[in-house]
């Protein structure tokens, strides 16, 4: 049985009585990135691995010919401390979220040039005779060293890692011979898991590519595939059941758009009051905004006499996240960032929040520009849509409901089953970094 011995580090706990801890910057180099913006990326030339990469497209192990890499132009050649090399770890300075704070590339290939550019730190071991990189590439992606690293890093919006936090922290190392058995270990056996993880990632597109062509497919050319049909004159929908109305937006609505309370008074995150609605809170996986981050008090309400949404309005994000849709079947309110379509007549007001959810694309591509793409309520106005009559509306929404509700669970349990994968993988690397478990 395995000796252990106290690490002296809460993330770590025990180890193996034979190996080693020791502060980070004894065992490596750090250094900072190109100090370069996204102007200065180009179409050819030298990869470069910036920290967008690292938080986004990338695994923790990357080559200089991913086909995900960005370029820079080969003057940049000239600073050397930029140069990657086989076994060096690119971590991202800045993230996002807390817990992205750690996220890091190792570079696993010698094939030409590669640099690391904006916003990264780059981190190499000073003796590679002595070590093996791919137990410290595992090692860094463990809770053992994410956590010591999230508890020192500062920030509200963005959190900022610095070499000096880099520097140190604590590390674990077994000697060489065992960091290589386990190095060869966690990489077939996270191998095996990542294929699973992929697979999962690759059903769940599937399954919401699937979801929005159901959606299109149905709020354009309804249920019964054997009508006659008709053009309806809009590029985006093409032919639609000859019954049906092809009129402005402006007929089936009134506009109304939002605003924020002065220093935003009486927003709260308490949910009393009326539901306040920002982009943030709108979502691609469903057309239903069933909850807000804000809510306005009813106090404020009647002070500052806000026109509060009716029951069953449609909410369009006009600007940053243009052409995001959502539907709240309550009274709601919203900052000027959107637009509330009130419905007004005999259209069914959930069957023309499917058809505006469907059309995001489209407004995405046609949005007015002037320094950021931006639609007003003008823009709405002369949108073209097209409309069943009532029943036919009603059946749709009756529908679509149904489907996209079983649609929805079936993505809910794949992600369930990504998240145990994570923790699985979580686990089993900190266990063999540590030495809990040994090879």
């Amino acid at each position: 049985m395995t000796k252990m011995k106290e690490s002296g580090i809460d993330w770590i706990g025990q180890i193996p009585e034979e190996w080693e801890m020791n502060k980070f910057k004894y065992l490596f180099n750090t250094s900072k990135g190109l100090s370069i913006t996204k102007d200065c990326l180009t179409e050819k030339g030298i990869p470069v691995i910036n920290y967008g990469q690292i938080h986004s497209s990338l695994t923790k192990q990357v080559q200089s010919f991913d086909t995900r890499l960005p370029f820079i132009n080969d003057s940049y050649l000239s600073n050397k401390n930029a140069q990657l090399n086989k076994g060096d770890f690119i971590f991202a300075d800045t993230s996002e979220d807390l817990e992205g704070a750690g996220n890091f590339s190792t570079r696993l290939d010698s094939l030409g040039y590669f640099l690391a550019g904006y916003h990264t730190i780059i981190v190499r071991l000073k003796n590679n005779e002595n070590h093996d990189f791919r137990y410290f590439m595992h090692l860094f992606d463990s809770i053992a060293n994410r956590k010591q690293i999230q508890n020192k890093v500062s920030g509200v919006k963005v959190f900022s890692v610095t070499q000096g936090i880099l520097n140190n922290i604590f590390v674990v190392i077994p000697p060489k011979t065992e960091q290589t058995k386990i190095a060869d270990f966690l990489d077939k056996k996270t191998a095996q898991l990542d294929k699973v993880k992929a697979l999962l990632e690759e059903q769940i597109q599937k399954l919401k590519d699937y979801r929005a062509s159901l959606i299109y497919e149905t709020v354009t050319k309804g249920l019964d595939k054997n009508v006659p049909m008709k053009d309806s004159g809009i590029d985006w929908i093409g032919q639609v059941p000859e019954g049906w109305e092809v009129k402005r937006l402006k007929d089936y609505v009134d506009f109304q758009t939002g605003t924020t309370p002065p220093q935003s008074i009486g927003v709260n995150q308490e949910r009393e009051g009326v539901r306040w609605f920002k982009p943030g809170d709108f979502s691609d996986e469903s057309v239903d905004l069933t909850s807000a981050e804000n809510y306005i008090t009813s106090e404020i309400v009647k002070q500052q006499k806000l026109s509060v949404y009716p029951e069953k309005t449609i909410l369009v994000v006009g600007i940053a996240s243009i052409g995001k849709v959502g539907y709240s079947e309550n009274h709601s309110y919203s900052n000027q960032q959107i637009t509330a379509l009130k419905v007004t007549g005999q259209t069914f007001p959930k069957y023309l929040a499917y058809l505006m959810f469907s059309s995001g694309q489209y407004i995405r591509e046609t949005a007015l520009y002037t320094i950021v793409p931006i639609i007003n309520n003008q823009y709405l106005s002369s949108l073209k849509i097209v409309l069943p009559n009532r029943v036919v509306q009603e059946t749709i929404v009756e529908y679509l409901d149904k489907k996209i509700e079983q649609i929805n669970k079936m993505i809910v349990i794949k992600n369930d089953q990504i998240k145990n994968i994570n923790k699985q993988r979580q686990t089993l690397i900190y266990d063999y970094v540590t030495g809990k478990r040994r090879v």
